[in-house]
């Protein structure tokens, strides 16, 4: 049976199914198709990718000549794939199964103009509280507020700098009253997922604070994916790479 299955034909199906990939992405970063479909389309590929690959390494071990360049091509478009799959769905499984972080789980900052950017279909934009608060800080321990010695206003205007170097698009700056607040959207290179950003600076003094020590400021973020359950860790890493470069500005 096996012996019938001629390695052109394995070669030519994991040159097709490789393709299918790159499709996918384009159908759901250009609308035209749902990325749930695009998922679809990565799981039947992985599913058949699998056959093909198990398939080619049996036909390879009966080392038949004139057979083994189509096989080893077949070998590797098939795997490399899959490999890539399996490391994000390991990926997955090892951090937490949310899409929504923020510095401060127990008064995070609010969305307002991301709300009204959202679509039917997208997650709203209230807080889950608990059922979210206890998964991150499990899996995110080092996701908290920072403190800086600057007036809200001035870590406001160096982090609307961030966001912009950051590439990410502006939706509402608040400059006006406390708490003073900037919201922004990033969108996803590959897939064109885009994720809800709110920045939130809010002053603060302690005890032992004299009015000659410059003013603190709290900032807080929070950062929200539009669709999607689990987020991969995107909107942690988001965060943390934002603070960083705030921090490195002062």
């Amino acid at each position: 049976m096996l012996n019938k299955i001629p390695a052109d034909i394995l070669k030519w199906l994991s040159i097709c199914l490789v393709a299918l990939y790159p499709l996918a992405i384009a159908g759901a970063r250009f609308d035209v198709m749902h990325f749930s479909n695009s998922f679809l389309i990565f799981i039947v590929s992985a599913l058949v990718g699998f056959v093909v690959l198990v398939l080619a390494v049996l036909k390879l071990s009966k080392q038949q000549a004139g057979e083994s360049t189509s096989l080893v091509l077949a070998i590797v478009l098939t795997l490399v794939p899959l490999m890539l799959l399996g490391n994000n769905i390991v990926k997955a499984r090892s951090l937490p199964f949310i899409h929504d972080v923020t510095t401060d789980t127990q008064n995070p900052p609010m969305f307002s103009a991301a709300k009204e950017a959202r679509a039917e279909g997208d997650h709203p934009v209230e807080y889950k509280g608990e059922e979210i608060a206890t998964l991150q800080q499990e899996g995110y321990p080092d996701i908290t507020t920072l403190e800086i010695a600057e007036t809200p206003q001035n870590a406001q205007a160096k982090a609307k700098q961030i966001v912009m170097d950051m590439g990410w698009e502006v939706l509402a700056v608040n400059d006006q009253q406390p708490p003073y607040t900037i919201e922004a959207v990033d969108t996803s290179l590959l897939f064109g997922f885009k994720d809800d950003i709110v920045i939130r600076f809010t002053s603060f003094t302690t005890p032992e604070q004299h009015v000659d020590i410059p003013p603190k400021t709290k900032v807080d973020v929070r950062s929200m994916s539009r669709v999607g359950k689990s987020d991969l860790g995107a909107n942690a890493d988001r965060i943390r790479a934002f603070l960083q470069q705030l921090k490195e500005s002062r």
